[in-house]
């Protein structure tokens, strides 16, 4: 688990600190290629999507499974999603219910089936024995939360996430740099998508419109020319009146400052800002140190992330719950309904048959 994102990751240019972590990086890439080459994928009988990042921390991708999801159950499509359950330690399968604890199953797994009601989420490191499941509970497409590098199951589509702003960073493997894979490992993927956070209504990144079918790669990117790329840009919900309050923004995910950036942005009149180690277990004395801190600060309301809203919930008193305010990311419905129109064009050149 990473503490904080380091800064020379996303540095112009690899610094002293950068070059020095640099063979640890090899040591890294070779470790991964070894562990891929001695795994034998199973293809099962039913289209596989997966939904990853070359890098590491956040890049809006679990807010993009939830929108893809939806738009692909809304085109008759059954799908499933299956995710590792990060934090749960489950190596079996298991069905994910809203009501369960983020110590149980995961906060990334929490805001998955809390925003996918109706449609089934898995949990369990052995996906393979998630999407045996998820098959006989009547799955006719698996949705793959973090799944790029993911290689026991066959794939039928490969989506990768960047940050559309950060996107390789400094261009290393960890620990010199944000990369899980070298920056050619990139152009493995049959869709791009690049997001980035909008302080008005959604509108598109650097492009005109979110492209379908792009002539030129995206600048500073390893992306084959003519193969799709999308801009999706998202929009904060910001409940009614909470630009006008002083806040106090708090959070534990790969890239905090993002957060408050975004709210910032957005017009809202941040007096602190406190961020946690990613995937932050809180604890009482979390949210009471919060609590104090807020009262300080002109009796600041309380804002964070609705990944951390997961795993507050456990500790938070009844009373203490309208003290917190949980901000969720809205993509651009037009950018997502394209992305979804690629990913059903990557299945019919597999074979299985279009949607919707």
């Amino acid at each position: 688990m990473l503490l904080a994102t380091p800064r020379f990751w996303y540095q112009p240019r690899p610094g002293p600190l950068a070059w020095l972590l640099r063979p640890l990086g090899w040591l890294y890439g070779l470790a991964a290629g070894i562990h891929r080459a001695r795994i034998r994928p199973w293809q099962p009988p039913l289209p596989v999507v997966s939904v990853g990042n070359l890098t590491l921390g956040g890049t809006g991708k679990t807010p993009l499974v939830i929108a893809l999801a939806r738009e692909l159950a809304g085109r008759g499509w059954r799908p499933a999603v299956l995710s590792r359950g990060y934090g749960s330690g489950r190596r079996e399968p298991l069905r994910v219910e809203p009501r369960m604890a983020a110590a149980l199953v995961g906060d990334e797994a929490l805001e998955l089936v809390r925003g996918l009601p109706g449609l089934p989420v898995w949990i369990g490191s052995d996906r393979v024995a998630s999407a045996r499941r998820a098959l006989e509970a009547g799955a006719d497409l698996l949705l793959l939360d973090d799944g790029l590098q993911h290689w026991p199951l066959t794939r039928d589509c490969d989506i990768s996430v960047l940050d559309g702003e950060r996107r390789l960073g400094n261009g290393l493997l960890f620990p010199a740099g944000p990369l899980r894979e070298r920056p050619a490992a990139l152009a493995r993927a049959d869709l791009l998508v690049l997001t980035g956070v909008s302080s008005a209504a959604p509108e598109p990144l650097a492009e005109p419109e979110p492209l379908a079918q792009a002539a030129a790669p995206p600048p500073r990117l390893p992306w084959p020319a003519g193969r799709p790329w999308f801009a999706v840009a998202a929009r904060l919900e910001l409940p009614p009146g909470l630009r006008q309050r002083p806040l106090l923004a708090f959070c534990g995910i790969g890239l905090p400052e993002k957060f408050f950036a975004a709210l910032r942005q957005d017009g809202c009149r941040l007096v602190a800002c406190e961020a946690f180690p990613d995937h932050h277990p809180y604890a009482r004395s979390d949210v009471e140190r919060l609590l104090t801190l807020a009262r300080a600060q002109h009796n600041a309301t309380l804002v964070t992330t609705g990944k951390d809203w997961q795993r507050l919930t456990a500790v938070l008193a009844p009373h203490e719950r309208a003290a917190v305010v949980p901000v969720g990311l809205r993509l651009d419905p037009a950018a997502v309904a394209r992305l979804a129109d690629g990913v059903q064009a990557a299945l019919l050149r597999r074979g299985w048959g279009r949607r919707g």
